[in-house]
Order: structure tokens, then C-alpha cells, then sequence
């Protein structure tokens, strides 16, 4: 028997359906892990089918079978079924070394986009240790205490909600936390 990729736990063989629906939920949220890491525009089915063939050395997915994956459908308006190939070649395109295990496999899913959300925290982190001002407010926030530390995160929210505010106000409201990097004087705020 096939393991359900809907996760039903019945054991039970898979729903065509159900399978392609998987398929394309995984396909359309590693297209928008992309998209976020690139600047909002996810890529498109050429461009991806491209790097897979690049990858591959040799023509192994077009565009069209990106685009029905995606979509969870063929050209007549079925559940797509793709071979294991392809979903194989498809998640290389994504970096992803499971491969179809990745689309087939609710276990193996989850523990990939698990791998996925720790490696996009790893790059939040290097982007941001590549500021000298957080470099400094880490070094320094190092030897507080729990609670000073919660209290520091605390306002930390609460600075970046102001300048989020002040930002959708355009030029006037710049001056919210505007030059308050490490020993310069904040602008003008109105606290003194």
C-alpha cells in the first residue's frame, strides 16, 4: 500500500487528486521561500525550468510541466501525475537533495521545510551581524540578565513598529530613530 500523501493516516492507496494537490502546495511554497529571499518576485516556470536542465546537463522538465505542477493539473484539467524523475530533478532545482521524497513524503516534508526555516534564520542572522551598530548591541546586550534582556527585545519591537509607522508617513517621520546608532545622539523624538 502507498502512504497517503494528504497524511489521512488511513494507509490506504493515494488519491491522484490529493497527491497532485501535495505536489503543488510544496511546489508553490518553496517558489515563495524564493520569492522572499530574491525580493518578492518568485521564479518564473522558464527560468526554473532552465536551472533544472542546467543542473541536469540535459533537457529533463519544460516549463509547461513546471507550470502543471504548480497548478496541480495537466493540459486536459486532471491531476497531474508526474514521474518520480521529474519531482526528483524538480526539488534539486530548489537545492533540495531528498528529492521527490520531498513531494511524496509528509515526513520527509517537514523535516526539509524545517531545515529551510533554520537556514533562512541563519541568513537573517549573517545580514544582520554585517551591521556594525548590531554587532555592537550584541556584544553589549551578551552580559545582561534574562529580564533585561526580554525587556531589551521588548523595546527593540516596539522601536521597529515606530519606524515601520513613521516610514508610511514618507520623509516627515524619519526622524523617529533616525541616526540612533551607537554613540551618535538620537533624532529628535520628543523624550529627553
Amino acid at each position: 500500500m502507498v502512504k497517503s500523501a494528504a497524511g489521512d493516516g488511513t494507509g490506504g492507496p493515494e488519491q491522484p487528486g490529493e497527491r497532485a494537490s501535495a505536489i503543488a502546495r510544496r511546489l508553490d511554497r518553496l517558489m515563495a521561500r524564493e520569492a522572499t529571499r530574491s525580493g518578492g518576485r518568485p521564479p518564473a516556470y522558464r527560468e526554473l525550468a532552465d536551472r533544472i536542465n542546467r543542473l541536469a546537463g540535459r533537457d529533463v522538465i519544460s516549463r509547461d510541466t513546471v507550470r502543471n505542477l504548480h497548478l496541480g493539473l495537466n493540459q486536459k484539467g486532471q491531476a497531474c501525475n508526474p514521474t518520480v524523475d521529474t519531482l526528483d530533478w524538480l526539488g534539486r532545482g530548489f537545492g533540495i537533495g531528498a528529492g521527490a521524497s520531498y513531494f511524496l513524503d509528509d515526513a520527509k516534508a517537514a523535516v526539509v521545510d524545517e531545515q529551510l526555516d533554520q537556514l533562512e534564520r541563519i541568513a537573517e542572522l549573517r545580514q544582520a551581524l554585517g551591521n556594525d551598530g548590531v554587532v555592537s548591541l550584541v556584544k553589549r546586550a551578551s552580559a545582561l540578565s534574562d529580564g533585561s534582556l526580554r525587556v531589551l527585545l521588548s523595546l527593540a519591537d516596539n522601536l521597529r513598529k515606530l519606524e515601520q509607522d513613521a516610514s508610511g508617513q514618507g520623509a516627515s517621520g524619519q526622524g523617529v530613530v533616525g541616526r540612533g546608532v551607537a554613540g551618535q545622539e538620537p533624532g529628535p523624538t520628543g523624550a529627553g
